[in-house]
């Protein structure tokens, strides 16, 4: 014990020293540890989010996570099961009742980002210490070994941004050890817990260690070491055994982990991936890379073809080589990443192999002859100074390059042996040094560059851009003036996770997974047209009123310059640069119907808005809409400008300044109606590119094809108003080619939901309660009770206490049928199979604990 409390002493003051940049540059200048993008946007509103409903005694639902739903389950790809988080939420609601803790603030999660990866780092260096000091025997070797691994600057890239990403510095490492020991020892015990914790962790990166653990077993079994004592067959065997055992332990998490992959929804990666990438500043590995930079020490190990004698030194030269080159093989990127698009997540493998080279090259290099260091030293420094020269770019570490190869040198040219035990150390902390100015350099150059400095700093966090005092002032005003199952629309600039950092119930959430009931409603019902295209994203309701009142929304607050109102919101408020408008015709969140409307019988969008207003849609049941709305193209004029018609359907915008489409709208339909609702089919020729679609004065931000965050959704909707003159006018740019297919034209006037206005029960209504919700009927009649909160598969309903049969109604709320007497319905949800999987883990763990000490009682027998 005391010597584990040692080794941790020791790699928390490097995990320390490793950090001191960054906590210099927090304290000095107010530069956060946390990235500007997906770290401040989606990282730590996550992370609040998860921490105010587990405190709350809220482990699953609520229905202010975006338009609502199981957090546990869609977030299990960020932090809901990961292990660090978890202690991490305990650690601090321990501490909460010790001392005052602002865990509402903004700051005090960022501030706790870096502490947890100072912690983080000393945990992975530990793990990769007890790796290192089986396969090396030396200790001062292998604590610089974990050092030049987990203070690379992969993990910094990884933790600023996303967080959950560098625990595979934990895991990798632990993982490996458990195999050595397996295959040495026959202990395999560590190995079962390992894959189980990685399991629970994420699912997402079991995906790469399961990769990475079958290719090293693999490996190990094929080229045996001189000390491994059991066979292939046996070792396959228990290796086989113990995956399962770890699999099923880890069921009452991983499951859930996986469900949320498979209810994802995510269009399938279609785009040309090249065969091999360019050599260039991007790809450069050795020099100044945005993804991760080896040390020089990497390319001389490689060159010293005499110690591939050692087992292990030729094992992790092969390995290095090896992922050198399939770094510049796009399908690599593709393979980890579940043969999808590719993503530059797998390179961690590569600074561990080069990590573990350099420590065996620092071992073992004495016993090279002095022309053969030299040889190699002069190819590596070669590389490194012709990259420099070659980019035009000089990187302050550069300077230690050469400090570090001579007293390599010296160490070689003198005899002494006290003098070369002495250097040897120096040496040792040489090769820390230059690897903490890479990785400095590398913070400073590829982490802190000037967007984060001006978007990741303490101030930014507290300004109108984020969250300022005004903008909190006026959600709490919104707040204390609405029913708690209303919500507000309202996010600051392309912020959609506002919602969670502000604490309200909003419309909008950035995630990389959703179920897809909610992106079926969004993107395939009703058409909801995203400003800004995303795949990660959805956001407001477009400015359509009808669905505003549906989903309850009391509020919404817009900047002076915000545009997109809904037509029957009115200004009761302005402060600053802000306008809060009341919806004025809205409704409540629960209603009971008779009105049941067949799916099949609606074929466009505003005709399913006035079925949910009338009554409740349901597949395969229910009768039909019998009053479509019309399609008004017949009857507008059409005129073109900047853009000729080249084939049926395709465009070519010329002339630089955007192509035009003027619909011209006869006055008596102007008249008609307030809004007008444009769907129309739209894609990008050649040349591919982002593209904008605007609507009058609304401007649709598009992605190319190619892209990975592409919703492939082709068909928009447009709620749109005539100008002054009667047009309509659809900009299309930039230049180039495009699809365009105007399928649908139609008015709304609002009559349906004027009145389901007037007739609506607000007295009926819905509170939050723990994992669901209860409801208050008023006067009714039998029918079906539709609550505009998502529907998931592990809701359970209960009318005035009484188990009641549950549905899916409006393609993604949920329904209750209910006599005329019923007076409460209660919701509550369990994710589904949740009981099954505890089951099913609790015999597994008993099964592992059984098998290891059956195992190792026959082991015992064997050597006496």
């Amino acid at each position: 014990m005391k010597k584990i409390l040692i080794y941790i002493g020791i790699f928390l003051t490097l995990s320390f020293i490793g950090h001191s940049y960054i906590i210099f540059r927090f304290i000095h200048d107010g530069v956060l540890f946390t990235g500007p993008n997906d770290g401040i946007e989606q990282m730590i509103p996550i992370q609040m989010f998860l921490f105010d409903k587990w405190s709350d005694g809220n482990l699953f639902y609520a229905t202010d996570f975006g338009l609502g739903g199981d957090f546990f389950t869609d977030l299990s790809y960020y932090f809901s099961t990961n292990i660090l988080f978890i202690v991490n939420v305990l650690c601090i609601i321990l501490l909460k009742t010790i001392i005052h803790i602002n865990t509402q603030g903004l700051l005090f999660w960022m501030v706790n980002a870096l502490v947890i990866s100072i912690i983080k780092a000393a945990l992975a260096m530990y793990c990769t210490y007890l790796y290192s000091k089986f396969i090396s025997r030396n200790t001062w070797i292998s604590i610089i070994m974990a050092f030049l691994f987990v203070m690379s600057p992969l993990y910094y890239r990884f933790t600023v941004y996303w967080p959950f990403f560098s625990d595979v510095f934990i895991w990798m490492p632990l993982l490996l050890f458990s195999i050595e020991r397996t295959l040495q020892k026959q202990k395999f015990g560590l190995f079962i817990v390992t894959i189980t914790l990685i399991m629970i962790n994420n699912f997402y990166f079991a995906y790469y260690l399961c990769l990475i653990g079958a290719g090293y077993i693999l490996l190990r079994i094929i080229f045996r070491h001189s000390k491994d004592i059991i066979t292939r067959g046996k070792a396959l065997l228990l290796f086989a055994i113990s995956a399962i055992l770890g699999l099923g332990n880890s069921l009452f998490m991983f499951f859930h982990g996986v469900q949320s992959f498979l209810n994802n929804r995510r269009v399938p990666f279609s785009g040309t991936v090249n065969t091999f990438e360019k050599l260039d500043i991007n790809t450069n590995i050795f020099f100044d890379n945005y993804l991760i930079v080896l040390l020089f020490l990497t390319i001389q190990a490689l060159l010293c073809i005499k110690l591939y004698k050692h087992f292990y030194y030729r094992l992790f030269a092969i390995l290095t080589f090896a992922f050198i080159l399939l770094s510049f093989v796009p399908f690599i990127d593709q393979l980890f990443n579940g043969f999808s698009a590719p993503q530059k997540r797998w390179h961690f493998i590569l600074s561990f192999n080069s990590a573990i080279l350099i420590g065996l090259f620092l071992k073992y290099f004495r016993t090279l002859k002095i022309k053969s260091y030299l040889i190699s030293n002069i190819i590596a420094e070669i590389v490194i100074f012709a990259s420099a020269i070659t980019y035009h770019k000089f990187v302050a570490w550069l300077v230690l390059v050469p400090i570090v190869s001579l007293i390599g040198l010296l160490i070689l040219i003198l005899k002494d042996r006290r003098y070369r035990i002495n250097l040897s150390y120096i040496f040792g902390i040489s090769i820390i040094l230059l690897n903490l100015m890479v990785s400095f350099v590398f913070i400073k150059n590829q982490i802190y560059f000037k967007d984060h400095q001006e978007r990741a700093n303490t101030f930014y966090i507290n300004s109108s851009l984020y969250s300022s005092d005004l903008q909190r002032s006026l959600v709490n005003i919104m707040k204390n003036s609405k029913r708690e199952d209303e919500r507000i629309d309202w996010r600051v600039n392309e912020q959609d996770n506002t919602p969670m950092y502000q604490h309200f119930k909003g419309l909008s959430l950035y995630s990389s997974i959703f179920h897809h009931n909610i992106l079926d409603y969004y993107y395939d019902a009703l058409k909801i047209n995203l400003a800004e295209e995303s795949l990660s994203r959805y956001q407001s309701i477009n400015g359509r009123q009808n669905i505003a009142s549906l989903f309850s929304v009391r509020y919404m607050m817009l900047k002076d310059y915000q545009g997109n109102l809904p037509a029957y919101f009115k200004k009761v408020k302005t402060s600053g640069q802000y306008s809060i408008y009341e919806n004025t015709l809205n409704l409540p969140s629960v209603k009971v119907t008779k009105n049941v409307y067949n799916n099949k019988s609606l074929k466009t969008p505003i005709d399913r808005e006035h079925a949910m207003l009338n009554g409740v849609i349901m597949n395969n049941a229910g009768k039909s809409f019998k009053q479509p709305t019309s399609n008004l193209l017949s009857n507008v004029d059409m005129q073109q400008q900047n853009i000729k018609r080249i084939g049926k359907n395709r465009y070519k915008v010329i002339g630089g300044k955007g192509g035009t489409i003027k619909l011209h709208l006869p006055k008596q339909i102007r008249d008609k109606y307030d809004d007008f609702y444009l769907t129309m089919k739209i894609k990008r020729g050649n040349p591919d590119s982002n593209y904008t679609v605007a609507i009058n004065n609304y401007a649709n931000h598009r992605l190319f094809n190619n892209s990975t965050y592409r919703t492939g959704v082709d068909t928009q909707l447009y709620r749109t108003q005539p100008d002054k003159n009667g047009d309509i006018t659809i900009t299309l740019s930039p230049d180039g080619e495009f699809y365009v297919d105007l399928q649908q034209l139609n008015g709304e006037n609002y009559d349906t939901l004027k009145k389901a206005h007037d007739n609506a029960d607000f007295y009926t209504s819905y509170h939050d309660i723990k994992n669901g919700i209860q409801a208050q009927l008023s006067h009714h009649e039998s029918g079906i009770a539709s609550i505009n909160i998502p529907y998931r598969k592990g809701i359970r309903a209960y009318v005035d206490g009484q188990p009641a049969k549950i549905q899916k109604v409006n393609y993604m709320m949920t329904g209750v049928p209910v006599d005329k007497n019923a007076k409460q319905i209660v919701i509550k949800y369990q994710p589904p199979y949740w009981n099954t999987m505890i089951f099913i883990s609790l015999m597994s763990m008993i099964l592992s604990a059984v098998f290891v000490k059956i195992f190792n009682s026959k082991k015992r027998k064997m050597r006496k």
